[in-house]
């Protein structure tokens, strides 16, 4: 039935009113193969906002819905130690990507002491919000970023918050995700300029999803998915 096929075996907590559809394809013999030490976990309550086409001409002027979210300060940590030991972040779906990418600019807000980023307290990232944090310092990594909003906490606290964070091509530089899992999206939708965003200027996305068409791929929430990688970074297979 639906009920079962539209949510993930991993899945917990009540609260979202849709399913992270890019973990429909993980199965728990997937998961198994995968290893547990090389997954970590967030929970994200997904908003009925991220169904609201963009009808501005300008995506800009786009209302971003908020979605909130719920960290496990131990898993934060394991993805800090992934990264000092150089190994790729894959992100299963574009909300897990957009929970990722804001809790970086809210480490850096932690980093300059701004409002809404006591790690104690409810998080908030707002829709353009990591524009001016992007300027003000653009160096700090996300080893950096992470590493200071879990500072002083255990591993068993968890991070809450929410995030209106709006990613859109020819201006975001993603700083935490190096491969993205993701079903096809809706052409008018926000998750299609984050992947748009995220495969580059060199990459034409239309193109991409035209060859799906083409190959009989099927799109939205049953339909299949795809493997990006951000522009300059390879899987680990593909390297010698």
């Amino acid at each position: 039935s639906d009920k079962e096929r539209y949510n993930n075996v991993y899945a917990k907590d009540e609260g979202s009113v849709a399913a992270p559809t890019a973990g429909l394809h993980f199965t728990d013999k997937a998961l198994g193969e995968l290893g547990e030490s090389n997954i970590s976990t967030l929970t994200l309550h997904v908003g009925a906002g991220t169904f609201m086409p963009v009808r501005s001409e300008d995506a800009r002027n786009h209302s971003m819905h908020a979605e909130h979210f719920y960290v496990n300060v131990g898993e934060l940590r394991s993805i800090v130690n992934a990264m000092e030991a150089g190994k790729p972040i894959a992100v299963v779906g574009t909300t897990s990507t957009r929970t990722l990418e804001s809790l970086h600019w809210l480490g850096v807000k932690r980093l300059r002491g701004l409002s809404g980023s006591d790690n104690t307290k409810q998080l908030e990232l707002g829709q353009f919000e990591w524009i001016g944090l992007s300027v003000a310092d653009p160096s700090i990594t996300a080893v950096t970023s992470f590493k200071a909003l879990i500072d002083g906490l255990q591993d068993d606290y968890v991070l809450t918050g929410q995030t209106s964070l709006m990613i859109t091509p020819n201006s975001y530089n993603f700083k935490v995700i190096d491969h993205l899992v993701t079903n096809f999206h809706a052409p008018d939708s926000t998750l299609m300029l984050l992947v748009s965003a995220f495969l580059g200027k060199q990459t034409d996305v239309t193109t991409i999803y035209e060859e799906a068409q083409n190959r009989g791929y099927r799109f939205l929430s049953f339909g299949d998915a795809c493997l990006f990688s951000r522009p300059g970074v390879q899987l680990p297979s593909e390297r010698k």
